[in-house]
């Protein structure tokens, strides 16, 4: 999954961290990380451009989860914050519960039998 965010500054701006979080629908934060808890060095923003976050495997179990983008300064105060403003669903053929599905594998002894 990719999260495009278009950026516009009028001035050059040398504070900024681009975030983004994903919540399911009762509230619970599922994940959320930002340009600075990643110890990216903000240099320079002028004027326009595109931030592209690339989730490689979302790995979410059935359900609905909304987004959170967000571009402030390192203090937190925000440039634009859109705050649960996207929703998306997942769809899946497994039955599992919780928000996440790790990669995974069972193994069994020969003496336990399972039909797939």
């Amino acid at each position: 999954m990719d999260i495009y965010l278009k950026v516009r500054t009028n001035t050059p701006t040398k504070d900024f961290v681009f975030g983004i979080a994903l919540y399911n629908t009762k509230g619970v934060t599922c994940y959320g990380t930002n340009t600075a808890l990643e110890e990216f060095q903000a240099d320079e923003i002028r004027g326009d451009g595109e931030v592209t976050f690339t989730f490689t495997n979302l790995d979410l179990v059935e359900g609905t989860y909304k987004l959170d983008v967000a571009v402030h300064n390192r203090d937190h105060r925000p440039y634009d914050y859109h705050r649960l403003l996207y929703t998306f669903r997942v769809k899946s053929r497994t039955s599992d519960v919780g928000i996440y599905r790790p990669k995974h594998q069972w193994q069994f002894s020969s003496n336990i039998k399972y039909k797939r």
